[in-house]
């Protein structure tokens, strides 16, 4: 820190002052050298003029100092001129003796060196007495720094406590990790121990562990930022979500550190799902109320929300959910869009809210009224970042509304003319006093009511139903109170005694002074609303005829209090006939023994997780019938925050039954197939068989001549001997895989290389490639993981897709007929094996139908093949697809899971 330097005017005052001390101090040497000379008859002209000398370097510096020794030199020279050792007036001033010269040399250089050593000397006690000034200020904002820093880390620590988040410091060589306390409480662990990365992962939720595991090793090899949400599962049972964040530096060693910190969002969770279901309700209250909501971004200029509700209202499909500003500005009235524009820009200008009306033009020329309300949200800084607001289609109180204003207004003219048009709107209309009561009804309402226009007072409020009167006069009475426009429901008599329900609106009409003259008001027949309520009543409970007759039971189930909650179909399937009386216990008793643990696994770990339910298992009815169900149930978490399984039971007994005897009639057809396949591959099965026999007779024949000689060659007998066994075994294993394929047996999985299938299956096949003079090439990439699957299922899936591409560049003649078969896996280990050839290839609408039963492209074919094919990969959990080439030709690939996923 240093010191402020001194303005412009001080700087020259101070300046001329320390030059006018330099000649004062030499005028008080030249007095005090006289009156020492006369007084004392010695000569003290050289020490008084070193003094004043001295006195100015050290009071001013090196300039004053300088002027003083040019003074000083002058009158030096002046007291030597004769007469000397005087400073009387003297006329010669050059007249000064040779000898006095060096005298005078002698004290200027003396002179000089004194002035400059007194403001070298000068110039060092300064900065000295500067620095000792600014050390005492660092060091007293070094104490206020250590102070302030002592309150920030007390703010810190009290801000993370409140803000559910902690910091946290890792060092990546050394692997040591520092946690802030809040930190500590988040995971759960005491002050004491020592946080590791084990400790991290071991805290960490099952499902999430392999993810944060990766998320450490990515971040502790290449040293980048990290930022992660995952779930933390603390000693009571109970589930954190967390957010992870972490920025990487590194020290002055080159070593990686990572600072970051960690927040409890677990609360922002449940409030994402409670909002969730919050905008369903909304949505669906916004349906029925025909209001729609949105939300503009001010800095990004688009939309941040809109609500369903809002593209109908403008005219559009639902499913468009990337229209542009200007699509819906377009649907605006031309006459109203520069105002909705300006009021919006206003909003956001000014930070405050705005209400406007405004009219939709839809292209079958029909008009709609909206009235839109917005409010600006504003941030820290005070700019306007979002404009929110909701939209209301008013078009048929517009039209009321219009008719109404239509009639107020001629009011001023005419009361016969108010009276023509008021009884010309399809519309109840009345008026009442500022007391309530009624003194005017239109033609309209009169017909309706049959009332005489003399019996409106007292005959209007007799109209109403007897249920609703009490009800309508205490709502009535609390409008009146409230001054403002408002509405009621209620039944009303019509002339021939029927009761509808009708929406009575109520507008008050003021007077210069604000008081209200006249209550104004419309009654709406919405007797049809009304039915449509009491069909959705009727609705739910045809709902319990259904679930009757589609065997099918739904349950409410509270983990945190065991309350349950069944429908009349639930407990029959379960085979109870007193609902009331059954426990859970009772309800997991049904399940069959052998499916007993699974159920309460899977119940187990749903109520633990908070995951839905989805699950297939056996009943044991009293009677020693079994029965099939199917349980699904939606996990959701209540008000109070206990979780409840909202879900539903079906018979599927049926169902699979039906299931059983489809996979019989597949395996029946999947054999059948298979035995054609072979049929067709006859030629080559029996090049394959012949091969082997061929090379045996060659062999035994060789064998025999090495005999025969006179000195039988036994080594070479022994060779012959070998490969006759040799090819035996070769035409034994032909043999075996072509049995294996006729064979009718069920799906039998064991673990398999995909790789040596293929090229089993390529063997049986080869005659048939040389025969059509198509070249086969495999790319089997090595050390595939293992898969769970029957090797001739899977055999006669290749060999069906190898004769497909054979047939499909039969008509090949202008180039290479080749056919490719490869095999690969994905990221998720999941094995990929596709054939591919260059034939006529399909389109795309027959390559949509290719996989159904009974389609077919070729004349003399089943349409059965991929079908059955597709049948079998599924099966193996897998699936099977088909594409065109960006060449000529298709390729076909089928997708399975490796073991280890499977068993997973």
């Amino acid at each position: 820190m240093t010191k402020p330097g001194p303005t412009e005017p001080l700087s020259t005052t101070s300046t001329i002052s320390r030059y006018a001390t330099a000649v004062l101090s030499v005028v008080v040497a030249i007095v005090a050298a006289e009156l020492i000379t006369r007084l004392l008859n010695a000569e003290a002209i050289a020490s008084s003029m070193l003094c004043a000398v001295i006195f100015a370097a050290w009071v001013g510096g090196r300039g004053p100092g300088l002027l003083a020794v040019t003074l000083a030199l002058l009158a030096f020279h002046y007291y030597l001129v004769p007469p000397g050792s005087s400073f009387t007036w003297k006329h010669d001033l050059f007249a000064v003796d040779v000898s006095e010269i060096p005298r005078l040399i002698l004290f200027s250089t003396t002179s000089l060196v004194v002035a400059f050593l007194i403001s070298a000397q000068r110039n060092a006690t300064e900065e000295l007495r500067q620095s000792t000034h600014d050390l005492q200020i660092a060091m007293g904002d070094q104490r206020r720094i250590e102070a302030a820093l002592l309150h920030s880390e007390m703010y810190l620590t009290e801000a993370q406590r409140l803000s559910g988040t902690g910091s946290f410091g890792w060092n990546v060589a050394s692997g040591e990790i520092i946690w802030s306390d809040e930190t500590f409480r988040i995971f759960g662990y005491d002050e004491t121990t020592k946080p590791t990365v084990e400790l991290i992962v071991e805290r960490t939720h099952p499902e999430d562990r392999a993810a944060v595991q990766k998320t450490i090793d990515v971040a502790s090899s290449e040293g980048k930022d990290f930022d992660q949400e995952h779930r933390l599962v603390m000693p009571d049972g109970s589930v954190k979500y967390i957010h992870a964040l972490a920025r990487a530096v590194k020290d002055a060693s080159g070593n990686v550190e990572f600072t970051g910190a960690v927040t409890d969002v677990t609360v922002v969770r449940d409030t994402e799902r409670k909002l969730r279901r919050s905008e369903a309700y909304l949505a669906e209250a916004q349906r029925l109320s025909r209001t729609s909501s949105w939300a503009w971004d001010v800095r990004r200029r688009e939309w941040a929300y809109r609500s369903p509700g809002v593209y109908p209202l403008f005219g559009f499909d639902p499913e468009e959910k990337d229209l542009p500003l200007q699509a819906f500005r377009d649907r605006i009235h031309p006459d109203d869009r520069r105002s909705n524009v300006e009021s919006a820009a206003r909003a956001i200008e000014e930070k405050m809210d705005f209400e406007v009306e405004f009219r939709i033009v839809l292209p079958d020329g029909w008009i709609k009224h909206i009235h839109s309300v917005g409010h600006p949200v504003v941030d820290s800084e005070g700019n306007t970042i979002e404009l929110i607001g909701t939209h209301l289609d008013v078009t048929e109180q517009y039209l009321a509304k219009e008719a109404l204003q239509k009639a107020f207004d001629e009011i001023k003219k005419s009361e016969d003319r108010l009276r023509l048009v008021i009884d010309t709107i399809p519309t109840l209309v009345w008026r009442a006093r500022p007391d309530g009561v009624p003194d005017f009804l239109n033609q309209p309402a009169l017909d309706y009511t049959g009332l005489s226009f003399d019996q409106a007072e007292t005959g209007w409020p007799r109209a109403f139903h007897p249920d609703d009167k009490k009800g309508m006069l205490v709502k009535w009475s609390t409008i009146r109170a409230s001054g403002m426009p408002g509405e009621l429901e209620a039944r009303l008599r019509r002339f021939d005694g029927e009761y509808r329900w009708f929406l009575f609106r109520a507008v008050p009409l003021r007077n210069e002074q604000g008081n209200i003259v006249k209550w104004y008001g419309s009654s709406t027949d919405i007797e049809d609303r009304k039915r449509a309520e009491e069909e959705l009543r009727r609705s739910e409970a045809k709902l319990v005829e259904a679930q009757r007759v589609s065997q099918t039971g739904s349950f409410v189930w509270n983990i945190s209090t065991g309350e349950r909650v069944g429908s009349k179909e639930f407990f029959r399937i379960l085979g109870y006939d007193q609902p009331h009386s059954v426990t859970f216990e009772m309800v997991l008793q049904r399940a069959h023994p052998e499916d007993r643990a699974f159920v309460e696994q899977a119940i187990d770990r749903a109520a633990r997780a908070g995951k839905d339910l989805d699950y297939e298992h056996r009943l044991l009815m009293p009677d020693g019938s079994v029965k099939h169900v199917h349980v699904v149930a939606h996990a959701v978490r209540s008000e109070a925050g206990q979780l409840e399984f909202i879900g539903a039971v079906v018979d599927v007994t049926a169902t699979k039954q039906a299931e059983e005897k489809l996979h019989k009639a597949q395996a029946e057809l999947a054999h059948v197939t298979r035995v054609t396949t072979l049929g067709e591959l006859t030629a080559s099965i029996a090049h394959e068989v012949n091969q082997p026999l061929a090379a045996v007779v060659a062999n035994a024949e060789a064998c025999l001549r090495w005999l025969d000689r006179e000195s039988p060659d036994l080594v070479a007998a022994r060779r012959s001997v070998e490969w006759v066994i040799n090819d035996s075994c070769r035409a034994s294993e032909v043999i075996r895989r072509v049995r294996a394929l006729a064979k009718k047996s069920d799906i039998e999985k064991v673990p398999l290389d995909v790789n040596d299938v293929v090229r089993e299956a390529v063997v049986l096949v080869q005659r048939e490639l040389s025969s059509q003079l198509i070249s086969l090439r495999t790319e089997l990439a090595p050390s595939l993981p293992m898969i769970l699957g029957d090797r001739v299922q899977l055999q006669q899936v290749i060999i069906n897709l190898v004769m497909n591409g054979i047939e499909a560049m039969q008509p090949i003649t202008d180039r290479q007929r080749e056919l490719v078969i490869r095999s690969d896996q994905d990221e998720m280990r999941r094995v990929h094996v596709s054939v591919t050839d260059c034939g006529v290839g399909i389109s795309a609408e027959i390559a949509n139908r290719l996989f159904n039963a009974f389609f077919t492209t070729k004349s003399s074919g089943m349409g059965m093949g991929l079908s059955i094919c597709r049948s079998i990969v599924e099966a193996h959990e897998g699936r099977l697809s088909i594409s065109p080439n960006e060449g000529p030709g298709t390729t076909v690939q089928f997708v399975l899971p490796s073991q280890l996923e499977e068993a997973s």
